[in-house]
């Protein structure tokens, strides 16, 4: 019933918009309009532009399943914000795992099977997509969607979370909990297996060699790979204390359950810090990070080694998983006649338009608004190397943010896409709001709201998901990049940040 219901509000909307024209028109025509009536002409009106920091964002996974993409690294593009990325996650309990010796009965023969514990990593698959194999038959790979200098070493510190993740508000349990993008984290203790390790990601890391030792002493290198062999980093943990924590436990009442096993261990930071490095995306389901513990069996026959079984418990990075975003001010200041858009806990821009009398003198001349666009040119003598494809712009109404009208009446020309110039440089982003200054200058709206321009992060901000209209902007953002923009100072000129309106007003007889 209440899909039918939006299906309707979009139909009536959609209607309601033809029938307005159509009105418009008539109003000013008198009955059908012909091309010899009516001027077309076009005005540029002044928006000012300001900035407006962000504090933090929504960086949880409790209201949406998980998020789009995880990120971890440091990106240091001199003219934004530094960003610190760390994750934080829950684990997800497998059923019964078996650590100790087992005795069966083969035949007339007794037959032990005995468990060794061979190591515990902290695996984490790269994004990445499968290139053209190289001319040894070795399979090659890009890692994708990487910003900034992979090859600078980065830290890469597990900790082991003291902070209970938990998904109802602990103050209205009646709601649920959320997680914002600077929320602290207790870091308990370290795991890592060498408390200095540091990685660079590398499309080439496609496997691990791990030691294994069987129960009689003997031991043998394993080659580790992924499926499809895709390319992933590892992390070795502490094996003395990985053992007391989950191995020596695993027959213990704080692994029967999900929710037991939360309560005793309560997941994983994964921090990273440094001057410079590389972000790396990473996704949660069938690549998700995980913990391993890898293990061998020998199976005796009266004290003779009759076979060898090599495995692993793997525990996938689920439940409650977090970003963190530690932001540090730009090495370049930003020019005073421009500003910075930012994704993540970056920045946005406040803007104002139809100042002064502006609206007054529109709604006074009776006319109809054919289309008005919001266009914002990038200042070139910022990084434009990884500027964000697309940006969004909302309303603030009493400091709700609300998608504008024209994102889910006209979602086709809403805009805000990146287009480049003649050369292929990035040149402007251009945003259409007709209907929403079209009911402006009708009077259908009194409410001339501030406007705010932020990096568009996929898919939170859509304004129709699944047939739904989305009205609310949430806050949620891991989309890095960012870009800057010339304001509405009058020295930027014809580059200024500008509101174009084309419209229709009838010829004087």
């Amino acid at each position: 019933m209440t899909k039918k219901i939006v299906y309707l509000s979009v139909a009536v909307i959609s209607l309601l918009f033809v029938i307005s024209c159509e009105k418009d028109f008539r109003e000013i025509g008198g009955n059908v309009i012909s091309n010899n009536q009516f001027d077309t002409k076009q005005i540029t009106l002044e928006v000012i532009m300001t900035d407006s920091i962000v504090d933090a964002v929504r960086a949880d996974n409790v209201g949406i399943g998980s998020l789009g993409e995880y990120l971890l690294g440091i990106y240091n593009n001199p003219d934004y914000e530094k960003i610190e990325a760390s994750i934080i996650s829950q684990l997800a309990l497998i059923a019964n795992p078996r650590t100790a010796e087992v005795t069966s009965n083969d035949g007339d023969d007794d037959v032990d099977s005995i468990y060794v514990f061979n190591q515990a990593v902290l695996e984490i698959p790269y994004t990445s997509t499968a290139l053209d194999d190289e001319a040894d038959g070795k399979p090659k790979f890009r890692l994708d969607s990487l910003l900034g200098n992979s090859t600078i070493p980065m830290t890469l510190e597990v900790h082991r979370n003291g902070t209970f993740l938990n998904t109802l508000d602990p103050d209205n349990p009646s709601d649920q909990n959320s997680f914002m993008s600077d929320a602290d984290y207790i870091e308990t203790e370290l795991l890592n297996d060498d408390p200095g390790f540091t990685f660079t990601p590398d499309p080439t890391d496609t496997l691990y060699v791990l030691d294994r030792e069987l129960s009689t002493g003997a031991t043998f290198k394993d080659t580790i790979k992924l499926t499809n062999s895709i390319p992933f980093l590892t992390v070795p943990l502490n094996k003395a204390r990985m053992q007391e924590l989950f191995w020596d436990k695993f027959g213990d009442a704080e692994f029967t359950s999900q929710n037991d096993f939360n309560n005793y261990f309560r997941g994983l930071i994964l921090k990273t810090e440094g001057a410079d490095g590389s972000m790396v995306p990473l996704s949660l389901g069938t690549n998700a990070p995980r913990v391993k513990f890898y293990y061998t069996i020998t199976t005796l026959d009266e004290g003779v080694v009759k076979d060898t079984i090599v495995g692993n418990y793997s525990f996938n990075f689920a439940g409650v998983t977090n970003s963190k975003y530690k932001m540090t001010a730009p090495q370049n200041p930003v020019p005073s006649n421009s500003i910075a858009i930012q994704g993540t806990a970056g920045s946005m821009a406040k803007l104002q338009i139809l100042n002064g009398t502006e609206l007054q003198d529109l709604r006074s001349q009776n006319i109809l608004i054919n289309d008005a666009s919001l266009v914002f040119n990038i200042d070139a003598s910022r990084d434009t190397t990884k500027v964000p494809l697309r940006l969004l712009l909302f309303k603030n109404n009493k400091g709700n943010a609300e998608q504008i009208e024209d994102s889910y009446t006209e979602p086709l020309f809403f805009g805000g896409g990146l287009t480049d110039d003649d050369e292929g440089k990035p040149k402007e982003y251009t945003i259409r709001i007709t209907d929403y200054i079209s009911n402006l200058v009708t009077g259908q709206s009194d409410d001339n709201l501030p406007l705010v321009l932020k990096v568009y992060n996929n898919p939170t901000d859509a304004s129709i998901i699944n047939n739904f209209i989305q009205t609310e902007v949430r806050t949620y953002n891991w989309n890095p990049r960012g870009v800057t923009l010339y304001n509405h100072e009058a020295t930027n000129g014809e580059n200024r940040v500008k509101l174009v309106i084309s419209y229709s007003e009838e010829k004087d007889n």
